[in-house]
């Protein structure tokens, strides 16, 4: 990990929130977040973006949007391609924010989506807040009004991510902030070139924290080929290895959980296990063969 660059901002005091973009090759839609770091009207936040080894004009736009914002406090690093979860641990590492905003390099997020989480937020009293992990919100999809997804149960009301996507059978993508000191103590397992799955925070959260609902769209979600995520799609021994770590991890867990609301979850992540396996079983009978082939000659 190197850091590259600053900002020239006065940091001494902690910010409000830290808004974290990981970028991989995103030469072609940065400039959605670049607007929306931007254009925010509550302007007490830090950006911390790493760049997963890009290989195109990343680096460069965003030195230059640097530059041309030196009102905004910016952190930008680089790493060499490992994968986001690495990313989002040291930018973990790294953050001030009192609240947590994940912002991937293609998003777009509105003018007034971090003055709504302050509201929101400032409107629980301490001892209330420290019983929450943050806020969740609504997505809008590419390219229109419509909604990712389902819409919770209820606006304002309180729960945990287990419970929204088990019980309530909530759909589609859904985004937030997240108290940042709790993300510092789980970080994601150093698994390198390949994605761990963002529910192993979530989850893990949800086991002692609720989170706050609303009805509001405040990102604008898109798909990208060219994202950090995608370049990892294909199922790779090392993608198979966390399959099966998290996998184990899940059902180790919430298993009883799943039994009442959500029976056939077990199934689907039984299945994918199998299927994991089985991909290292095949990459590994290989490298066996000749060494057997030896043994029988001999």
């Amino acid at each position: 990990m190197s850091t590259v660059s600053y900002s020239k901002v006065d940091n001494t005091d902690k910010p409000y929130f830290t808004v974290f973009t990981p970028v991989f090759n995103g030469e072609k839609h940065i400039s959605r977040v670049f607007d929306s770091i931007k254009n925010q009207t509550f302007k007490d936040f830090e950006w911390i973006v790493i760049d997963d080894g890009s290989t195109d004009d990343t680096k460069y736009l965003i030195e230059n949007f640097i530059s041309r914002n030196p009102e905004i406090d910016i952190r930008f690093s680089s790493q060499s391609n490992m994968g986001k979860h690495i990313a989002w641990n040291r930018a973990v590492e790294i953050a001030r924010g009192r609240l947590f905003i994940p912002a991937d390099a293609d998003d777009y997020f509105f003018p007034d989506t971090l003055s709504f989480f302050n509201r929101n937020w400032e409107s629980f009293s301490i001892s209330a807040q420290n019983k929450l992990s943050g806020i969740n919100v609504l997505c809008f999809d590419n390219d229109s009004q419509n909604i990712v997804g389902s819409p919770f149960p209820g606006d304002g009301m309180q729960t945990d991510n287990l419970h929204l996507q088990y019980k309530y059978k909530i759909k589609g993508e859904k985004w937030g902030c997240v108290r940042t000191d709790l993300l510092k103590t789980r970080r994601f397992p150093i698994i390198k070139n390949t994605h761990y799955p963002e529910d192993y925070l979530w989850l893990h959260l949800a086991k002692r924290y609720q989170l706050i609902c609303f009805n509001t769209a405040l990102r604008r979600y898109y798909t990208t080929e060219t994202g950090i995520l995608q370049s990892l799609r294909k199922k790779t021994v090392n993608g198979a290895r966390v399959s099966i770590k998290y996998n184990s991890w899940f059902l180790r867990n919430f298993g009883l959980f799943l039994l009442v609301y959500s029976p056939v979850t077990i199934y689907h992540t039984l299945r994918c296990t199998i299927s994991s396996m089985i991909i290292i079983l095949k990459s590994w009978v290989p490298l066996r063969i000749p060494v057997i082939q030896k043994q029988l000659i001999q």
